[in-house]
């Protein structure tokens, strides 16, 4: 593992569970501040793409994030809470947003997919690190976790600045072509370059991308999940009478479990493409969800059990799709590659801002009808991945 990849290892450690950490009713509103900050990120992937600034951009976003977290662990009101939310989520979209740049802009091709598996891995680690320490920690130790949280993220600028490699030689990016070239360079005025030039021309050009339709096919499908997964808790302690750690536990395990797969996942998707592990991804999920739905319409008794295994299992499948969006993103917009990434980040927090407010809105009219909602979007999702755009692109 290269040094660097420490760096987001803290950063996965900090995401999954101390920020933001706040009880009460404000912690919806500073949750929706530290999400929404996340749509700046094709701003910062555009920055950081032309001025080949990638190292500054990953200690600056772990230097804004800590110190973030450390104003957020401050007293004060609610405006106070969700600006310092704000800055947080601005700092880890602009650190992750610069990682994968850290492989496609030094690394072989031939090694990228086994390298954005073990980043994905290592974030995946810390995450799980996180989640097991918010949860010793709690609601009662909420100034401890974010100390904590803003002291590693903070350690983590200098190596970053250390280990952390820029680009030597200034690549011609127009004339890159999609990974792997199979005849032919890519248009060197394609219609991604145009993609936030909002002229009637770029507008036009948008429906032909086909990164366009793989973030449509990212967004409905991370809403709909998202959606799920931050009221499933809500839905078995009130529907089910479960504990709230049993959700919480199957939710550690599946991503416990998922960690063992990046590796055999990059290798797949060096193997396969991208495209068919992402497309086996949503299929998977899919399937999960149906057979969640079928157990959430039977009296609950003897449900319990089949449904967090359900759960869990969704944790497992994450990595097919964490890997191939990372590498979709990349290859279907290679003259604009960070603000590609940036731009799927940007889909991500919108989809989670927006995930939790549907999810919560579907779980009134009860835990089937949620989980039947969230199948019905993943198989537009999947219809919309399937698009020639992406389909063809992409192989």
């Amino acid at each position: 593992m290269p040094r660097w990849m420490t760096c987001y290892v803290l950063l996965g450690f900090v995401q999954s569970g101390l920020v933001p950490a706040r009880a009460g009713p404000v912690a919806g509103l500073t949750y929706a501040a530290f999400a929404a900050a996340g749509i700046a990120a094709p701003f910062v992937g555009a920055w950081s793409d032309r001025r080949r600034k990638h190292r500054l951009t990953l200690a600056c976003g772990l230097g804004l994030a800590g110190v973030g977290l450390l104003a957020h662990a401050l007293p004060g009101g609610l405006a106070q809470h969700m600006a310092t939310a704000a800055v947080v989520g601005f700092g880890v979209a602009s650190a992750s947003t610069v990682a994968t740049m850290f492989i496609v802009e030094v690394e072989p091709e031939a090694r990228w997919d086994a390298r954005i598996g073990t980043l994905q891995a290592c974030i995946g680690s810390g995450q799980l690190a996180g989640l097991l320490v918010a949860g010793l920690l709690g609601l009662r130790h909420v100034g401890d976790a974010l100390l904590l949280g803003g002291t590693l993220l903070l350690l983590a600028v200098p190596l970053a600045l250390a280990f952390a490699p820029d680009p030597v030689v200034k690549v011609a990016r127009p004339s890159l072509a999609p990974r792997p070239a199979r005849g032919g360079d890519a248009a060197p005025m394609g219609p991604q370059r145009s993609l936030h030039r909002l002229t009637w021309r770029a507008l036009s050009g948008i429906g032909h991308n086909g990164l366009t339709w793989f973030l449509a096919a990212w967004f409905l499908s991370y809403t709909a999940t998202n959606g799920l997964s931050v009221m499933f808790a809500v839905a078995m302690v009130q529907d089910y009478r479960t504990p709230a750690t049993l959700p919480t536990t199957a939710y550690a395990i599946g991503v416990g479990c998922g960690l063992l797969l990046y590796r055999v996942v990059g290798g797949w998707d060096a193997r396969f493409g991208a495209w068919r592990v992402l497309s086996a991804g949503l299929g998977l999920r899919a399937l999960v969800v149906a057979a969640m739905v079928a157990l959430a319409a039977l009296p609950a008794g003897g449900t319990v059990l089949p449904i967090l295994a359900c759960f869990g299992l969704m944790q497992v499948i994450w990595p097919l799709l964490s890997v191939a969006s990372t590498t979709l993103a990349v290859t279907l917009s290679p003259s604009h590659r960070a603000e590609s990434v940036g731009l799927l980040n940007a889909a991500t927090a919108l989809a989670a801002t927006v995930g939790g407010v549907v999810g919560g809105v579907l779980l009134r009219t009860g835990f089937a009808w949620l989980c039947a909602a969230v199948l019905g979007a993943l198989l537009v999702s999947l219809l919309l991945a399937w698009h020639p755009k992406v389909r063809l692109t992409s192989a």
